[in-house]
């Protein structure tokens, strides 16, 4: 299973309040979708790989769709252009880890 969780109208402050408290013990995928002119900051990078170092301590997948975010802003964070790449990369993530069980 995967949450998707969109940006949408809220700034982007309160967006990533909202996130960091939600993921304590979560049991799903996560996809973090930002809106197509959102662009983030490196203490926004940094909050959002500390979101991503949680989920993946789960052994689930975090992935953040964002057109203004490159591939390469980030060392941990994996990112993708659209939110179909996201759902095929954790679909992806998943095979793997069962292949290395």
């Amino acid at each position: 299973m995967t949450n998707v969780y969109s940006q949408e109208r809220q700034s982007l402050s309160s967006f990533i309040e909202h996130l960091q408290g939600h993921f304590s013990d979560h049991k799903q995928h996560v996809i973090i979708e930002f809106n197509a002119e959102q662009e983030l900051n490196t203490n926004e990078i940094e909050q959002l790989e500390t979101i991503e170092k949680q989920i993946r301590g789960n052994d689930l997948s975090f992935v953040v769709v964002s057109l203004k975010l490159g591939y390469d802003s980030s060392d941990a964070l994996t990112v993708v252009p659209s939110l179909d790449e996201a759902h095929d990369l954790i679909s992806f993530e998943e095979m793997q880890r069962d292949l290395l069980a």
